[in-house]
Protein backbone atom coordinates (compact mmCIF):
# COMPACT_ATOMS: atom_id res chain seq x y z
CA UNK A 1 0.00 0.00 0.00
CA UNK A 2 2.85 2.40 0.87
CA UNK A 3 4.52 1.80 -2.52
CA UNK A 4 1.21 2.49 -4.30
CA UNK A 5 0.78 5.77 -2.38
CA UNK A 6 4.31 6.88 -3.29
CA UNK A 7 3.74 5.96 -6.95
CA UNK A 8 0.44 7.87 -7.09
CA UNK A 9 2.04 10.89 -5.40
CA UNK A 10 4.95 10.88 -7.89
CA UNK A 11 2.59 10.56 -10.86
CA UNK A 12 0.49 13.48 -9.61
CA UNK A 13 3.46 15.88 -9.71
CA UNK A 14 5.10 14.97 -13.01
CA UNK A 15 5.11 17.57 -15.84
CA UNK A 16 2.29 15.85 -17.82
CA UNK A 17 -0.02 16.16 -14.78
CA UNK A 18 0.92 19.86 -14.46
CA UNK A 19 0.29 20.38 -18.18
CA UNK A 20 -3.13 18.74 -17.89
CA UNK A 21 -4.04 21.12 -15.05
CA UNK A 22 -2.90 24.09 -17.12
CA UNK A 23 -5.76 24.98 -19.46
CA UNK A 24 -6.14 27.16 -22.51
CA UNK A 25 -7.34 30.69 -21.87
CA UNK A 26 -6.00 34.13 -20.94
CA UNK A 27 -2.93 34.55 -18.76
CA UNK A 28 -0.53 37.26 -17.61
CA UNK A 29 3.24 37.14 -18.02
CA UNK A 30 4.69 37.04 -14.51
CA UNK A 31 8.38 36.97 -15.47
CA UNK A 32 10.30 40.13 -16.32
CA UNK A 33 10.95 38.73 -19.81
CA UNK A 34 9.56 35.58 -21.39
CA UNK A 35 11.00 34.26 -24.66
CA UNK A 36 8.70 33.11 -27.44
CA UNK A 37 10.17 30.11 -29.26
CA UNK A 38 9.16 28.45 -32.54
CA UNK A 39 9.01 25.00 -30.96
CA UNK A 40 7.96 23.84 -27.49
CA UNK A 41 11.48 23.18 -26.18
CA UNK A 42 14.59 25.04 -25.02
CA UNK A 43 16.30 24.46 -28.37
CA UNK A 44 13.57 26.26 -30.33
CA UNK A 45 14.59 29.51 -32.01
CA UNK A 46 13.71 32.60 -29.97
CA UNK A 47 11.67 34.89 -32.23
CA UNK A 48 10.19 37.38 -29.79
CA UNK A 49 10.10 38.42 -26.16
CA UNK A 50 7.05 39.28 -24.10
CA UNK A 51 7.11 41.13 -20.83
CA UNK A 52 5.72 41.18 -17.31
CA UNK A 53 2.02 42.11 -17.10
CA UNK A 54 1.39 41.43 -20.79
CA UNK A 55 -1.73 39.38 -21.37
CA UNK A 56 -1.56 36.35 -23.67
CA UNK A 57 -4.00 33.73 -24.86
CA UNK A 58 -2.85 30.14 -24.44
CA UNK A 59 -4.16 28.10 -27.37
CA UNK A 60 -2.53 24.75 -26.61
CA UNK A 61 -0.40 23.09 -23.93
CA UNK A 62 2.43 20.58 -24.55
CA UNK A 63 4.38 19.47 -21.50
CA UNK A 64 5.85 22.58 -19.87
CA UNK A 65 5.05 24.78 -22.86
CA UNK A 66 2.09 26.95 -23.88
CA UNK A 67 1.34 27.96 -27.47
CA UNK A 68 0.51 31.68 -27.63
CA UNK A 69 0.03 32.14 -31.38
CA UNK A 70 -1.82 30.47 -34.20
CA UNK A 71 0.20 28.19 -36.45
CA UNK A 72 1.56 30.03 -39.46
CA UNK A 73 3.80 29.44 -42.48
CA UNK A 74 7.34 28.92 -41.17
CA UNK A 75 8.78 30.43 -44.33
CA UNK A 76 8.24 33.85 -42.72
CA UNK A 77 10.75 32.73 -40.05
CA UNK A 78 13.11 30.90 -42.43
CA UNK A 79 11.65 27.54 -41.38
CA UNK A 80 9.89 24.78 -43.29
CA UNK A 81 6.30 23.86 -42.49
CA UNK A 82 3.97 25.35 -39.92
CA UNK A 83 5.34 27.05 -36.80
CA UNK A 84 3.88 28.80 -33.77
CA UNK A 85 5.14 30.79 -30.80
CA UNK A 86 5.63 28.90 -27.51
CA UNK A 87 6.50 30.06 -23.98
CA UNK A 88 7.30 28.25 -20.75
CA UNK A 89 4.16 27.73 -18.68
CA UNK A 90 5.96 28.62 -15.45
CA UNK A 91 6.26 32.21 -16.74
CA UNK A 92 2.47 32.66 -16.84
CA UNK A 93 -0.16 33.35 -14.21
CA UNK A 94 -3.96 33.38 -14.16
CA UNK A 95 -3.85 36.45 -11.93
CA UNK A 96 -2.30 39.79 -12.74
CA UNK A 97 1.10 40.06 -11.03
CA UNK A 98 1.49 42.94 -8.62
CA UNK A 99 3.32 46.05 -9.75
CA UNK A 100 7.01 46.12 -8.94
CA UNK A 101 8.36 48.78 -6.57
CA UNK A 102 9.04 52.04 -8.39
CA UNK A 103 11.88 54.47 -7.72
CA UNK A 104 10.97 57.72 -6.00
CA UNK A 105 11.26 60.33 -8.73
CA UNK A 106 10.45 64.02 -8.38
CA UNK A 107 7.61 64.73 -10.79
CA UNK A 108 8.03 67.38 -13.45
CA UNK A 109 4.99 68.83 -15.29
CA UNK A 110 7.09 68.97 -18.47
CA UNK A 111 7.20 65.15 -18.52
CA UNK A 112 3.84 63.94 -19.79
CA UNK A 113 2.01 61.44 -17.61
CA UNK A 114 2.88 57.87 -18.70
CA UNK A 115 5.73 59.23 -20.89
CA UNK A 116 8.28 57.11 -19.06
CA UNK A 117 7.52 53.42 -18.52
CA UNK A 118 7.47 51.80 -15.11
CA UNK A 119 9.82 49.21 -13.68
CA UNK A 120 8.83 45.84 -15.11
CA UNK A 121 7.23 47.19 -18.29
CA UNK A 122 8.96 45.92 -21.42
CA UNK A 123 11.59 44.28 -19.23
CA UNK A 124 12.86 47.59 -17.84
CA UNK A 125 14.74 47.61 -14.55
CA UNK A 126 14.84 50.32 -11.89
CA UNK A 127 18.24 51.47 -13.21
CA UNK A 128 16.72 51.98 -16.70
CA UNK A 129 13.92 54.14 -15.29
CA UNK A 130 16.36 56.26 -13.30
CA UNK A 131 18.47 56.83 -16.43
CA UNK A 132 15.40 57.90 -18.40
CA UNK A 133 14.27 60.37 -15.73
CA UNK A 134 17.77 61.76 -15.17
CA UNK A 135 18.40 62.32 -18.86
CA UNK A 136 14.88 63.67 -19.48
CA UNK A 137 15.68 66.31 -16.85
CA UNK A 138 18.97 67.13 -18.60
CA UNK A 139 17.23 67.54 -21.97
CA UNK A 140 14.56 69.75 -20.41
CA UNK A 141 16.99 71.93 -18.43
CA UNK A 142 19.36 72.38 -21.40
CA UNK A 143 16.51 73.60 -23.63
CA UNK A 144 16.83 70.62 -26.00
CA UNK A 145 13.24 69.71 -25.12
CA UNK A 146 10.29 71.77 -23.89
CA UNK A 147 8.44 68.63 -22.80
CA UNK A 148 8.94 64.87 -22.86
CA UNK A 149 6.24 62.98 -24.76
CA UNK A 150 7.71 59.51 -24.31
CA UNK A 151 10.95 57.77 -23.48
CA UNK A 152 12.17 54.19 -23.46
CA UNK A 153 15.13 51.87 -23.87
CA UNK A 154 15.96 50.88 -27.43
CA UNK A 155 15.27 47.27 -28.35
CA UNK A 156 17.55 47.36 -31.39
CA UNK A 157 20.57 49.22 -30.03
CA UNK A 158 22.36 47.81 -26.96
CA UNK A 159 22.67 50.08 -23.90
CA UNK A 160 20.82 52.85 -25.78
CA UNK A 161 17.83 54.88 -24.69
CA UNK A 162 15.67 57.46 -26.42
CA UNK A 163 13.55 60.45 -25.53
CA UNK A 164 10.93 62.05 -27.73
CA UNK A 165 10.23 65.77 -27.38
CA UNK A 166 7.48 65.89 -29.99
CA UNK A 167 9.64 65.31 -33.07
CA UNK A 168 12.28 62.74 -33.88
CA UNK A 169 13.60 60.47 -31.16
CA UNK A 170 16.83 61.56 -29.49
CA UNK A 171 19.01 58.48 -28.88
CA UNK A 172 21.69 58.39 -26.19
CA UNK A 173 23.71 56.06 -24.00
CA UNK A 174 24.24 56.78 -20.30
CA UNK A 175 27.87 57.74 -21.04
CA UNK A 176 26.80 60.35 -23.64
CA UNK A 177 25.42 62.81 -21.14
Amino acid sequence: MKKLSILLFAMAFTPPAFAEAFKTGSYFVKETVLEERLTPNQKGKVKNKIYRLQKVDVLEVKGDWARVSKYYDGEAEGEKGQVARWVLIKGLSTTRPSDLPQPTIKSDPRVLKEAIPKVGEYGLKESDIKILYKDAEKFLNSGTCARIEYADKSTSKPNTYFINCGGSNIFFTPSDL
